[in-house]
């Protein structure tokens, strides 16, 4: 059984559409194809300018994890570039969440010393400055009482770049206990002095980390590399390879979680003719554990479409190239998005997608019209409208593929990693204190 990649949603997790804008801020895009070995610790290329940086980047390099493939994906990119002389990965602390508050407040003081351990050994690896993927689990979780950011900035002494893959927002009608812990936690992770850049893959996390109090000429908006995709077989060995001959396919890919709409999926397609088949090409998140995809199953069965609905599972990269050529028509039906690696490996496949009119998703249409099709969030009968007309017109899904043909070739890895190393420099400008 095939089964489904992990992605950024974290993760990612959606794609950071304004490249305009960083584009203006970094050095011009090299134009070489990033690698896409990610085995090593550390990659060192031959030819370096006498003034190469030697960075360490902190990521997690766990399997299966979303930022962690970004991640090592950027270092190949930034290692092949001649103003890198060499870059260092670190890990996250391994079992860094505690499910418990009370184990984690009966662990809080050991947990703030391994984190204060984590800079000194950052500290100690002879770069000219760190860059820290940050996402909160990686530092404890969302919670306060859980939390160690501080504890690793404050030991932290190298230059520090810090991208922000989620900022967390209190819902709805939270209490005002929530609303303050999260600004607790938000200014603990977000306006430490230690870091002297930030980068976002959205304008929407620009605009929030600013309403935070960083200061927004020092946010950089740099969206979530697009990878190169492998070669894809024939559409009809690839249905039949995954027994959907006669099928028409929609395919939703990455992470299983609340925020990335398969419940208005399988509304939609209620919606659609019988003939039409949904793909979910992924598996529940690590660090979610709630029964989401037991629900999932639970509703394609009471709509009575349990029949049309496969779940793959994990979806390893050998397998990957035949999920997407089977596809017809591709779903980003996302609730919210803070960049997507999910919807850039569909951009990377060319398959013509139909995602929801959030903010992230409005940038990369502004960017790029042809490369997405909008539908308004939430909106089930809509979503299944813009499918319906995919489906029954090539030329519309052509036209789409030529979109976001041209969107990966212009926010390849590459570019990603230019705009970094520019935001580097920036970074050993400032000076604190």
């Amino acid at each position: 059984m095939i089964g489904g990649k992990k992605s950024k949603e974290s993760a990612g997790h959606n794609l950071g559409e304004d490249a305009d804008e960083a584009k203006n801020r970094a050095a011009s895009p090299s134009s070489f194809s990033p690698a896409q070995a990610s085995s090593p610790e550390k990659v060192i290329s031959t030819t370096k300018a006498k003034d190469a940086l030697r960075v360490v980047m902190l990521a997690p390099a766990r399997a299966h994890c979303g930022i962690g493939d970004y991640s090592r994906r950027l270092r190949d990119a930034l290692s092949a570039r001649p103003d890198i002389a060499a870059l260092e990965m670190a890990d996250t602390p391994a079992n860094a969440y505690r499910t418990s508050g009370t184990d984690a407040l009966r662990h809080f003081v050991a947990d703030d010393q391994r984190f204060a351990a984590l800079g000194a050994q950052l500290n100690a690896s002879g770069c000219d400055l760190a860059h820290v993927q940050h996402q909160y689990f990686f530092f404890g979780g969302v919670a306060p009482h859980k939390n160690h950011a501080r504890a690793f900035f404050d030991a932290l002494t190298l230059p520090l770049v810090l991208t922000v893959h989620e900022i967390a927002r209190p819902r709805a009608g939270a209490s005002l206990l929530t609303r303050q812990a999260l600004a607790r936690v938000n200014r603990a992770n977000f306006l430490h002095p230690a870091i002297r850049q930030w980068t976002v893959h959205t304008r929407a996390d620009r605009d929030h980390l600013a309403a935070l109090g960083v200061d927004s000429a020092r946010i950089h908006v740099i969206g979530v590399g697009v990878p190169a995709a492998q070669t894809l077989p024939e559409p009809e060995a690839a249905r039949r390879a995954l027994g959907l001959e006669g099928r028409r396919v929609l395919t939703q890919f990455g992470f299983l979680s609340a925020k990335k709409g398969h419940r208005l999926a399988l509304d939609a397609l209620t919606r659609l003719s019988d003939d039409t088949l949904l793909l979910f090409a992924g598996e529940q998140h690590p660090d979610d554990h709630t029964d989401y995809v037991a629900g999932l199953h639970a509703q394609a069965k009471a709509l009575g479409v349990a029949a049309r609905v496969r779940f793959l599972g994990y979806v390893s990269d050998a397998d990957l190239p035949t999920v997407m050529a089977a596809t017809d028509v591709a779903l980003a039906p996302f609730v919210e998005s803070s960049g997507s690696a999910s919807l850039a490996h569909l951009l990377a496949y060319t398959r013509p997608i139909v995602a929801s009119d959030i903010a992230p998703h409005r940038e990369l249409a502004a960017n790029a019209p042809d490369a997405l099709r909008l539908f308004r969030a939430g909106d089930a009968d809509d979503l299944a409208a813009q499918i319906a007309a995919l489906l029954d017109d090539a030329r519309l899904r052509a036209q789409l593929q030529t979109g976001a043909q041209a969107y990966a070739a212009r926010h390849s890895f590459a570019a990603a990693a230019a705009q970094f190393a520019a935001v580097y420099r920036l970074a050993l400008e400032i000076r604190i204190g």
